[in-house]
């Protein structure tokens, strides 16, 4: 079938090490003299016709291209027929030399790499593996993906990172490996480091959290008690521009009340409380009058709506506006019936004023396996083009969310 137009088979970012690792590492960058693919050789011209006196012993010839004595690369060729061996040698002059012999010389061969080609040729392998994984055709999959890591070392940047990753979940399933579970843990402070690293890098997140923010701070105009309810807090980095917002206010600040929700800690570190402590500092030096509370879930299932209500009775004259905000959380409740109808019914019974929902348009969870392969492969090779754009200081356009899910997926 014809291959689907990804943003990055045409890429001209070539910067980047090969991304992926472990299980199935990308070689390195194939020689292209022995490479059989994307390969054009343009011909010399035929050789000037040999004297046939001094021809008489049969012997191998060699022919200059260049002229002179100048010549210091060659390449040879010899078959066997009947006993005897033909061979030939061809030398051609460098560069400096081919520039000294005129316009009148003869053409020097050049093999030339297309790598559009090339990048064409990598996501028909990538989507006829998955095709024969589907079918069950292990045999026709395992050819298919030993020429995934030497088609995608022809290609630079965004293109060869996510054929490194979709390769290696194509040969997990051929080989049928299952991965044990990583026994170590992960330390938090590390790992929320990477996060930081991935939000200061990718804009979907940042753009998803300007806009959720815009239109909580419409919802909280004139109130003088607001109260956020945040489904994935993480790291808290989408409050301080809307606390920074709300300082400006005209007339002055609200009070503020954060309930963040997030799993359990591998660790049991009590990173909710850490994120807290941050974030109240923060408020603090603008002057926000702040409240959090930090709520241990390993699901949203298991919040009732009386852990998002108040700790007191309220007394104040003026009720307390709440908003409800998730980000990449809702779709993690579809593996779970009825989950997400009791996370509604919970949302509901809070009263809101606003709900502010971001989730990824790509549906990577429903269909065939060749649907979601192709699906995701769509996905990701946006999602890396855009960030090697970003990185080398260019803008990212016509790109889906940030993903909540990585290959494992496929």
């Amino acid at each position: 079938p014809p291959a689907p137009r990804l943003a990055s088979t045409s890429s001209t970012v070539t910067g980047g090490a090969a991304a992926g690792g472990g299980f199935f590492d990308l070689p390195p960058p194939v020689d292209s003299s022995s490479s059989t693919y994307a390969l054009k050789p343009i011909p010399s011209p035929p050789p000037p016709a040999a004297d046939p006196s001094t021809d008489s012993a049969r012997e191998p010839k060699r022919m200059r291209t260049g002229g002179g004595s100048t010549s210091s690369s060659s390449s040879s060729s010899s078959s066997l027929d009947g006993g005897r061996t033909r061979s030939s040698v061809v030398e051609a002059a460098p560069p400096a030399a081919q520039a000294s012999a005129g316009a009148s010389g003869p053409a020097v061969p050049v093999v030339v790499v297309d790598t559009q080609e090339a990048g064409i040729r990598l996501v028909h392998a990538l989507l006829a593996c998955a095709e024969a994984v589907q079918q069950e055709n292990f045999t026709a999959a395992e050819a298919l993906v030993k020429q995934i890591p030497m088609l995608a070392s022809s290609q630079g940047g965004a293109m060869r990172k996510v054929a490194a990753y979709f390769g290696e979940a194509l040969a997990r399933r051929v080989y049928r490996f299952r991965p044990a579970p990583d026994s170590s843990l992960l330390d938090a402070a590390f790992a929320g480091l990477l996060h930081a690293h991935f939000y200061e890098s990718c804009p979907y997140l940042k753009f998803a959290h300007f806009t959720a923010n815009q239109a909580i701070l419409e919802a909280f105009a004139g109130c003088r008690r607001v109260h956020v309810v945040d489904f994935g807090i993480k790291q808290g980095m989408q409050w301080p521009a809307l606390l920074q917002a709300l300082a400006l206010r005209p007339g002055g600040p609200p009070s503020f009340r954060l309930t963040g929700v997030g799993p359990p800690q591998p660790d049991e570190t009590d990173a909710l409380q850490q994120v807290g402590w941050k974030l109240a500092q923060f408020a603090h030096t603008i002057r926000v009058d702040f409240q959090y509370r930090g709520l241990v879930a390993a699901t949203l299932a298991d919040l009732e709506p009386f852990m998002l209500q108040p700790d007191g009775e309220d007394t104040d004259d003026e009720p307390e506006v709440i908003a409800v905000n998730s980000v990449f959380e809702l779709h993690r409740l579809l593996a779970q019936p009825g989950a997400l109808e009791k996370v509604l019914g919970t949302v509901r019974a809070v009263r809101p004023r606003i709900v502010t929902v971001v989730e990824q348009e790509a549906n990577h969870n429903s269909g065939s396996f060749l649907d979601r392969f192709t699906e995701s492969l769509h996905y990701y090779s946006t999602m890396f083009d855009s960030l090697e754009g970003a990185g080398s200081g260019n803008s990212a356009a016509e790109a889906s969310p940030a993903p909540a899910g990585g290959t494992d997926q496929v």
